[in-house]
Parts: C-alpha cells; sequence; structure tokens
C-alpha cells in the first residue's frame, strides 16, 4: 500500500519536474535580461533594444519543456465531433460540443453599428 502510494508521487512529481524546470528557464531567463539592460545603461552601449542570443535561447528551452511537462502531466480530454456537411461518415448519435453552464458567448455575439452606418452611408 505504501509503495503504491510512493510510485504514484514519484509518477506526479517527474512529470510536472519538466513543467518546474521551464518555469525556472522563464524566470532566470527574465531576470538575467534584466539584469543585461541594467548593465548596458550603466556602460551606456549605444543598442539595447533586442536582448541577448543566450536569453532568447533560454526562454525558448524554458517554452518548449514546459510544453511537454504539460503535455506529459494530464490525460487529454476526448473531443467529440458532431456530423456536418463535411462530415458525413461520424455518426450522429455522438452529441455536438456545447460550452459548459458557466461560459456565456457574449463575447463573441454581439451587435455592433456597422449596418446601420451602411444603410445611412447610402441613403446619403
Amino acid at each position: 500500500m505504501l509503495l503504491h502510494r510512493f510510485e504514484r508521487m514519484a509518477s506526479i512529481s517527474g512529470k510536472s519536474i519538466v513543467t518546474t524546470i521551464g518555469s525556472l528557464l522563464i524566470l532566470h531567463a527574465a531576470y538575467s535580461c534584466l539584469h543585461y539592460r541594467s548593465l548596458a545603461v550603466a556602460a551606456d552601449l549605444p543598442d539595447t533594444s533586442s536582448p541577448p542570443a543566450d536569453v532568447v535561447v533560454e526562454v525558448i528551452l524554458g517554452f518548449f519543456s514546459c510544453l511537454v511537462g504539460q503535455l506529459l502531466c494530464g490525460p487529454f480530454h476526448q473531443v467529440r465531433v458532431s456530423g456536418g456537411p463535411l462530415l458525413g461518415s461520424i455518426r450522429k448519435s455522438r452529441a455536438e460540443i456545447v460550452a459548459p453552464a458557466y461560459r456565456t458567448r457574449d463575447f463573441d455575439l454581439f451587435n455592433t453599428r456597422t449596418k446601420e452606418f451602411y444603410i445611412a452611408k447610402r441613403a446619403n
């Protein structure tokens, strides 16, 4: 029983450690970039608009390690597709994709005044 718990905890931390390393890499890259900028201002270097190459590489490595860590951490959720004009071969018994009850579609369903402006412009 105790060994089973330890194996489960070890697998969870083993998978999430990749995400932690990626997050630490990104935080270190931010600190390194700020430190470089402060040294460049003190030394009166002319161009400090772009970060150094090592910071860019560190951010890319951190991003990809966070991505891989998140892909390894959890199971994928199944997406069910309802039938449409291009998906005629898919069974009709599958349920349609519906937004959760706590989400509203207020953001993407809105009315603007462009229709009225178009009508007013055509009238003149």
